[in-house]
């Protein structure tokens, strides 16, 4: 039987702590005080948990004096004749609290950090982000975003969802992000409740409100729009004459990354999650779109974007819309960097024979025709790589002229 340390006083303790090495001090089994050759001292419970021995660590002597150390080692012996590692325990216990803290950031707080993350500047872009991000502070601000409930996101979407529906899906889509953000960083396991699925979708009522066009530029007038853009002499004016080329969405556009670029197939493919259908969408590049490419410094990693901005980040829509508004001023008229879409459906309607189901699928539109749907399987890529190219020769040639020339087959 092993033999039983005295219980040692604090005065004797005291002496230890000058003398390195393992000191049993008594009061409770395996209790010691470790000094080290610098003596620095620390407490120390040796005890057998399960089939392994173990050596537990108590705190420092002093700052842990003696009749604390002999308490703390009593409960740790009170918890091992239960079953229970203390170590353990005392992991997880320390687990829990931070999971506790994390769950508590409030979604203010998740809005800043995401703004911080993102790179949200103060500019035109950025003051659009908080600005409709304020649609939701009033409601939101306070509550941690653990506890945030569809009824909450209701709440904030509600006084805008008839009247101002652009808004309230934007003002979603951002309360959604920021919380996405925050659940990962944070590690909070639960479902977004400003995610749009079923649930969400049947609690607000149908946005009936007829939404207003994209203002667009008209066709004949895009050849002095593209001069004025390369006057501009940056990657925005570059990501817009991009998306003018291609027929893609300005989103589409400041998320691309050189990973969806095949150069030699003058191909670029945006993947699903990036597509508003939720579905690929292939588009050929046209001479003018890969010579934008080409004289573009490629990023060192396939994820870089393709058009970053100063540092080095994906540009904001806003950027864009900004930069065609100021330039379709000059020009006389209102212009949006999505009416450049419109831009090319009129061209392609008005002054082509492509039949309309290559038209839409080049502005990866849904076919709203169900019998045409279910038997057009492909992409009909072979005959848009013809409608790009028109489009493009159209695009640089000088304009605009008093006469039309029919372009493209009807067979195409």
């Amino acid at each position: 039987m092993p033999k039983k340390a005295p219980e040692l006083p604090s005065v004797a303790v005291k002496r230890l702590a000058q003398k390195p090495g393992m000191h049993a001090v008594g009061g409770v089994s395996g209790l010691h005080l470790n000094v080290s050759h610098t003596l620095a001292a620390s407490w120390v419970l040796k005890k057998k948990v399960g089939s392994r021995r173990q050596e537990m660590g108590l705190g420092g002597y002093p700052d842990v004096p003696l009749t604390h150390a002999r308490d703390k080692a009593r409960a740790y012996v009170d918890l091992i004749a239960e079953g229970i590692n203390p170590l353990e325990d005392k992991r997880k216990k320390r687990s829990a609290l931070i999971r506790a803290q994390a769950s508590a950031i409030s979604f203010a707080e998740a809005v800043e950090n995401a703004a911080a993350l993102e790179g949200i500047a103060t500019d035109k872009a950025g003051k659009a982000w908080r600005f409709k991000l304020g649609y939701a502070l009033p409601i939101l601000g306070n509550r941690p975003v653990a506890e945030i409930e569809r009824e909450d996101i209701v709440n904030v979407l509600m006084p805008l969802w008839t009247e101002k529906t652009r808004t309230a899906r934007d003002v979603r889509k951002l309360v959604e992000d920021v919380i996405d953000r925050a659940y990962a960083t944070n590690n909070i396991g639960r479902h977004n409740p400003a995610r749009w699925d079923k649930l969400l979708k049947n609690m607000l009522p149908k946005q009936t409100k007829k939404t207003t066009n994209f203002a667009s530029l008209p066709y004949p007038l895009i050849n002095g729009f593209l001069g004025e853009l390369k006057n501009a002499g940056n990657n925005a004016a570059l990501a817009v004459e991009f998306a003018i080329y291609t027929g893609a969405r300005s989103g589409e556009v400041c998320g691309a990354t050189w990973r969806e670029i095949d150069i030699d197939r003058k191909l670029w493919t945006i993947p699903a999650e990036r597509m508003k259908k939720g579905e690929e969408h292939r588009i050929h590049l046209s001479k003018p779109a890969l010579a934008i490419l080409n004289a573009l410094p490629k990023g060192q990693k396939a994820s870089d974007p393709i058009f970053p901005t100063e540092t080095g980040r994906h540009h904001q829509n806003a950027r864009l819309s900004v930069l065609v508004r100021e330039i379709a001023q000059k020009l006389g008229y209102a212009a949006t960097v999505h009416g450049m879409r419109a831009t090319f459906r009129t061209w392609g309607e008005e002054e082509t024979d492509y039949p309309e189901p290559i038209l839409e699928m080049a502005l990866a539109h849904k076919i709203d025709d169900a019998v045409k749907a279910a038997y057009q399987r492909g992409d009909l890529l072979k005959k848009r790589r013809k409608l790009m190219d028109d489009w493009a020769d159209y695009c640089i040639a000088p304009g605009p002229s008093g006469h039309v020339v029919k372009i493209g087959r009807g067979n195409a």
